[in-house]
Order: C-alpha cells, then sequence, then structure tokens
C-alpha cells in the first residue's frame, strides 16, 4: 500500500485522475454508442485507451513537476521530486515516459493516431521545458495547456476508436478545450499570489486581478454552456438507439443544476464576493455542475447506456462507480445541501 501511495504522489494522481478519467470515459463510451459497437472489443480498446491516457496525463504532470523543481522550493510546494535524489528522478521521469511510449504501441498503426501522439507529446513536454517553456508564455500557455491536455487526447479518442473526423468529434473537441482554458485559467489565479512572488511570467500575473476575475467568471459560462452541448449530443445518439427517454432525469438535472449556479454566481457578484467551483471546498450548485455533473453524472449515464446493450459494460460500470464513489468518498449530501442552498438564502 506504502508503494502505491508513492506511485499515486509521484505521478500526482490526485491531479489529474478525477477531472481527465471521466472525461475519458464520456467521450469513449459515447464513441462506442455512435458507432453502435460497445462489444467485447469496444471494452478492451476503451480499457487500453484509458491506460495510454493516463500515462501520458501523469507524464505531462511530472514532467510539469521536474521543470518546476526549483520554483516549487520557493512557493514551498509540493513537488513530485521532493523525495527523490537528482539521479533517482531522471530514472524515474524517464521509466514513466517508457511506459506511456510502450502504451501508446497499440494504437500506433491506427489511421491519424501516430501524428497527434507525436503532436500531443511535443506540447506535454514544451509546456514545461525549457527552452520553450510555454507556460511562462503568457495566453500562449493556457492555450498550450488546452491543446495538450485536453483537444489532443480528444482527437486521439476519436481516431484510436474509429471515428476521426466527423463533426461530433470537432464539436467535443471545441467543448473539452473551453473546459481545459477555464481549468487552467482557474489554476493561474489559484496560484497568482505564489507567481507573483517568483517573478513567474504566466498570464495570470500579467493582467490584473479584477480582469483575471471578469476573464474567469466569463470562461466558467462557456463552460457551463459547452457542457450542455455535449450533453445535447449525447442525446441525439440516445434518440437514434431510440433511447431518448432516458437523457430525462439527466436532462432535468443539467437544466436545474445551470439555474442554480447563474443565480449562486449573481448573488455572490452582488455581495462581491466570487465563487469558485474548482478551487473552493464550498458546496455549490455550479460545484455540483463544474464537477459532479460533468464527472459522475454524464460518465455514468453514457456507460449505464452501453450496459443496456451490452452487459459486459456493466464490469466497466462497476469499476467506475467503485473507483469514484467508494475509493473518492464521495459525499452523498452533497446534492440536496447545494440544490437547496438558493432557496435558504431567498428566504433569509
Amino acid at each position: 500500500m506504502n508503494f502505491l501511495t508513492e506511485v499515486a504522489r509521484f505521478t500526482r494522481y490526485q491531479d489529474w485522475a478525477p477531472g481527465k478519467i471521466p472525461v475519458l470515459c464520456t467521450i469513449l463510451f459515447y464513441i462506442g454508442l455512435a458507432n453502435h459497437q460497445v462489444g467485447p472489443a469496444f471494452v478492451l480498446d476503451a480499457t487500453m485507451f484509458l491506460i495510454f491516457a493516463s500515462l501520458h496525463s501523469a507524464m505531462g504532470y511530472v514532467v510539469n513537476d521536474w521543470g518546476d523543481r526549483e520554483l516549487d522550493k520557493q512557493h514551498g510546494k509540493s513537488n513530485a521530486f521532493d523525495r527523490l535524489s537528482p539521479q533517482n528522478g531522471a530514472a524515474a521521469l524517464l521509466a514513466l515516459i517508457g511506459l506511456a511510449f510502450l502504451s501508446g504501441l497499440y494504437f500506433a498503426s491506427r489511421p491519424y493516431v501516430l501524428p497527434l501522439w507525436l503532436t500531443w507529446s511535443f506540447f506535454a513536454l514544451a509546456y514545461s521545458l525549457k527552452p520553450l517553456r510555454l507556460k511562462e508564455r503568457g495566453i500562449v500557455g493556457i492555450s498550450a495547456s488546452a491543446i495538450a491536455q485536453w483537444s489532443l487526447p480528444v482527437l486521439l479518442a476519436f481516431a484510436a476508436l474509429g471515428r476521426f473526423g466527423n463533426l461530433d468529434m470537432i464539436v467535443f473537441a471545441l467543448a473539452v478545450t473551453i473546459n481545459g482554458a477555464t481549468l487552467e485559467i482557474a489554476h493561474q489565479r489559484h496560484d497568482r499570489v505564489r507567481d507573483l512572488s517568483t517573478q513567474t511570467g504566466t498570464f495570470g500575473t500579467r493582467v490584473a486581478s479584477s480582469k483575471l476575475d471578469r476573464l474567469y467568471t466569463a470562461a466558467l459560462f462557456m463552460d457551463k454552456v459547452a457542457l450542455g452541448i455535449v450533453f445535447a449530443i449525447i442525446m441525439t445518439v440516445t434518440t437514434q438507439l431510440m433511447m431518448g427517454w432516458s437523457a430525462l432525469a439527466p436532462l432535468a438535472l443539467y437544466v436545474v443544476l445551470f439555474v442554480l449556479s447563474v443565480i449562486e454566481t449573481m448573488r455572490f457578484q452582488r455581495e462581491g464576493k466570487f465563487l469558485d467551483p474548482y478551487y473552493s471546498a464550498e458546496r455549490s450548485a455550479a460545484k455540483l455542475l463544474h464537477e459532479t455533473f460533468a464527472n459522475l453524472v454524464l460518465p455514468t449515464y453514457v456507460i449505464a447506456l452501453a450496459t443496456l446493450l451490452h452487459p459486459i459494460n456493466g464490469l466497466f460500470l462497476v469499476a467506475f462507480l467503485y473507483w469514484r464513489l467508494i475509493l473518492g468518498q464521495a459525499d452523498w449530501r452533497l446534492l440536496l445541501r447545494a440544490i437547496a442552498m438558493p432557496f435558504r438564502h431567498a428566504r433569509n
């Protein structure tokens, strides 16, 4: 167990897995439903792609820590290489890069995969490492992060599972890129004070705090809309499968959370406060929409639909729910509290 804990710490598992794996599950199972192929061959492909994408996500975060070793010391932040000598750290990083490379060989011969894979690897390295170190190039850094962490994995998923070039791929890629850019703005806003203290030239340090808040508010709204567009695309597939009825409950939940989160944002603005659903422990409808709906409800929905069509996907569904709800220690009371919150404030 200690070994697994150390692996999770080194790969920064908690920083990327809870947000990226559910999104990839949504995309992969959407593709399976849209292709009308959710049998054993699909489950194998989906599993292999999750391993491939997870190793590359871990590689990107660990490479970032390698490039930020001295900076993180100045910030007082934890770093993947804190407990390793320079030699052992370099060896561990090379081992991770090697595993990531091996995991991609399964898909390398499929159309469009290789050039997208090479591009993904380039951005993952160029974002953090000199001489390019794109993260310190203002808006270019935000764009590079969104492309590396979100756009390219989506395109790779569509290529690896044989649905590259369709309109739905473009819509998914744009929507997920908006989400990635929003997350990067949130991250730079969160780290703004520390980055200013070390004169780190991120976009967040180059603009006024008030302007960054306005940009983040706009990005969060676009993120909400993008999530709705993704769900609308998924609904078109459920209708084609004669399962349009199955979208009624999640659709109602999305609409309710969207309306409540907009009301929350307006209330916070009137009170001169800022509602941050990504870097706040405060329970809110916005947090439910941006995190719980996107990372639990939506992937569970598409995996459950695939299970109705082919029982083998039930194994994936059980594993996913166990990971999210049991290992993730989900708070079952969060949904009711967040929905009730606006009504409590209305009474006050």
